[in-house]
């Protein structure tokens, strides 16, 4: 771009095709297919149908023997209000905090970084100032990504071998989450706990499945991360996998594929698999009209934005412009925003706790990026904020967290957290296609 302010009036103007409606699985349920652990699978997935037939009931068998307990409705999408919220909760009226709320809000956000400068007595005192604040909220907010896997193997096979959810984390830590903490969209990105292999002992769906069960869970997303690409993203099996979930998406309460991408930090991944397994998650993500979750990292490898964008700018060119997409954990300055906003129309960046480390040029980019193009992210169980210092497990970011992103939101772009949590609620419903509550 030859000005900034050229480039600001290009990107500012929402995208004219932003649908609200339309079912999160727009796709016919395919034919079963039998998994292969060896074969390497087009992008497409399914090219052999008749061949594959009769192995593939093998995997429905293997699924559809476990039940999940809150799908018993032909819609579950339907019943995804949280049993467990009061009454005044969900007619709640949003209003906009006073002014005294606001002082101590700015106050304690300042300091939530942990000066070097500043004594252990000054620190608590300012965690403890802002939970309470939080815990007094009344406005919605949803984590929009984050890891329940990954905190299952933190806090509990590993020390305790139990098989604890979030119901346990939300019961041992509750100042973890406060009362407008409405839920989470899960990431299952690491495709041993839910493909199922020869020598495969981290295959752990049942615990999916129980975890799936609570309304909390407002919906999950399905893929490969590009550190697990090399090996698992050239297994028949795992796409057969994907294609079998994708196409059942009432009963793992599908919204979006991903997360995928490229990574040039420290992946070990080779750089033309990876490509050659985004492509296949955006072609999946077309073909059943879902959304992608897109995790893009810059390293000494390369340039990870412009391989995503080169993969993206193909698929939209043979398909649409419109997909929706979710750029994960974005940390990336202003230009780099503008190149995502002017290849993808629809595009939002989920921002984590790592707002609070964030050096200037990210800062302008939160400023600059329009507050209805953002979603709150923990990225749990990785970003833990230091205001939970002493009030959760150590190094565990957990789903109710991200409120303190939207703190930090609000502080950058001066305005008030709760107009912040109300526009990221209703940005999350409008990309996952969540029913208005």
């Amino acid at each position: 771009m030859s000005s900034r302010k050229k480039a600001s009036s290009e990107v500012y103007v929402p995208p004219g095709r932003r649908s609200e409606g339309g079912s999160s699985n727009g796709g016919t349920p395919l034919k079963k297919e039998a998994p292969e652990t060896d074969d390497v699978v087009p992008p497409n997935c399914c090219d052999d149908e008749e061949e594959r037939e009769t192995k593939y009931q093998n995997l429905e068998q293997q699924f559809g023997a476990i039940a999940i307990g809150s799908s018993s409705s032909s819609n579950w999408r339907s019943q995804m209000n949280p049993t467990g919220l009061s009454k005044e909760f969900q007619e709640m009226n949003i209003a906009r905090r006073s002014a005294g709320k606001t002082d101590l809000l700015q106050k304690s956000t300042r300091r939530l970084g942990g000066s070097k400068n500043q004594n252990n007595e000054q620190d608590v005192t300012s965690s403890g100032d802002i939970i309470d604040y939080f815990l007094q909220l009344n406005v919605p907010y949803i984590d929009s990504h984050c890891h329940t896997d990954y905190m299952y193997t933190s806090l509990a096979r590993r020390k305790t071998n139990s098989n604890e959810g979030l119901l346990d984390w939300i019961e041992k830590y509750p100042r973890a989450f406060p009362k407008c903490f409405f839920g989470l969209i899960a990431n299952f990105i690491k495709p041993d706990l839910f493909v199922d292999v020869k020598g495969n002992s981290s295959y752990d769906v049942e615990w999916i499945v129980k975890e799936l069960a609570s309304p909390l869970y407002l919906g999950t997303t399905w893929g490969c991360h590009p550190h697990f690409a090399q090996h698992w993203g050239r297994m028949g099996v795992f796409w057969t996998t994907m294609e079998y979930i994708l196409s059942d998406a009432e009963e793992w309460k599908v919204l979006a594929v991903g997360e995928c991408g490229i990574d040039l930090h420290r992946c070990e991944s080779e750089l033309e698999v990876q490509k050659d397994v985004f492509e296949k998650h955006v072609a999946l993500a077309f073909k059943f009209k879902l959304p992608l979750v897109i995790h893009c990292r810059n390293g000494s490898k390369g340039r990870a934005e412009e391989e995503c964008l080169q993969i993206l700018k193909k698929k939209m060119d043979v398909n649409h412009k419109f997909l929706k997409i979710h750029r994960h954990c974005f940390t990336e300055n202003w230009e780099v925003a503008q190149m995502w906003l002017k290849q993808c129309p629809d595009v939002h960046f989920g921002f984590t706790p790592a707002v609070f480390t964030m050096g200037a040029p990210q800062i302008q980019a939160i400023r600059n990026i329009p507050l209805d193009r953002i979603l709150l992210e923990t990225d749990g169980p990785y970003f833990k904020p230091k205001c939970y210092d002493g009030v959760a497990p150590p190094k565990v970011c957990l789903p109710g967290m991200a409120i303190a992103t939207a703190s930090k939101i609000a502080e950058i772009k001066n305005l008030p957290i709760e107009e912040v949590l109300r526009a990221t609620f209703n940005n999350t419903r409008r990309v996952y296609q969540l029913p208005v509550y």
